[in-house]
């Protein structure tokens, strides 16, 4: 995890502690060797947007020993990057680094139907919600998927905030509403399925009825 600022860089009364997976261990390794020189550097701008490069230690930086791994970071980064945690994630249309800051206001994120159904074979923890009415479910529903009625309700603000929840309808703007509202009630880890199941069943499983 975090080690203390190397000699020299700007004084934080404490470390950022960072958590870098395995696999984004691997990636930074990699993509390093091809760079030539230097560490990963993270800059987190004031509205926790961020840049990622390699480079030399600098005047001012903070050194993060992330289990072998150094990071880089300036010293207002590192202010905003206590808890971050790093992780690199394969997927059938894109591949690169995802980052969670637990000091970055929550948004809902969207997520497409192919990622969705890679991270449902791979068994990953998470709740499927359908927003949409039981008559339209009677007509097309993915496998998994649990009804938004009072019951659905009571079970998801039961969940820890930090659970992991996917809203889906027909083509998605029904699921972005109900993100948004799950997002206000203090969830952190909200997704919207691009296109809904219309886009389920036209891309994933054609055997599920378009309407």
């Amino acid at each position: 995890m975090g080690q203390a600022p190397r000699a020299g860089a700007s004084t934080i009364m404490t470390p950022p502690r960072i958590h870098v997976s395995d696999q984004a261990k691997t990636a930074i390794r990699q993509a390093a060797a091809e760079a030539g020189d230097g560490s990963l550097r993270i800059g987190i701008s004031d509205t926790f947007e961020y840049a990622l490069s390699f480079g030399p230690f600098g005047d001012g930086d903070v050194a993060i020993d992330c289990g072998g791994l150094t990071i880089l970071l300036d010293g207002a980064s590192a202010r905003r990057a206590d808890g971050l945690s790093l992780d690199f994630v394969a997927g059938p249309e894109t591949s690169g680094f995802t980052i969670e800051n637990p000091n970055a206001a929550a948004t809902v994120q969207q997520i497409s139907v192919l990622d969705l159904k890679a991270l449902l074979d791979s068994g990953a923890m998470l709740e499927l919600i359908d927003v949409r009415t039981e008559e339209e479910r009677t007509v097309a529903r993915i496998d998994g998927s649990r009804l938004l009625d009072q019951e659905g309700h009571a079970h998801l603000m039961s969940l820890d905030r930090n659970a992991t929840v996917v809203f889906q309808c027909h083509h998605g703007s029904r699921s972005q509403a109900a993100a948004e509202y799950f997002l206000s009630e203090g969830f952190r880890r909200v997704y919207n399925l691009q296109g809904g199941i219309d886009a389920w069943s036209q891309v994933v499983d054609p055997t599920i009825p378009r309407y």
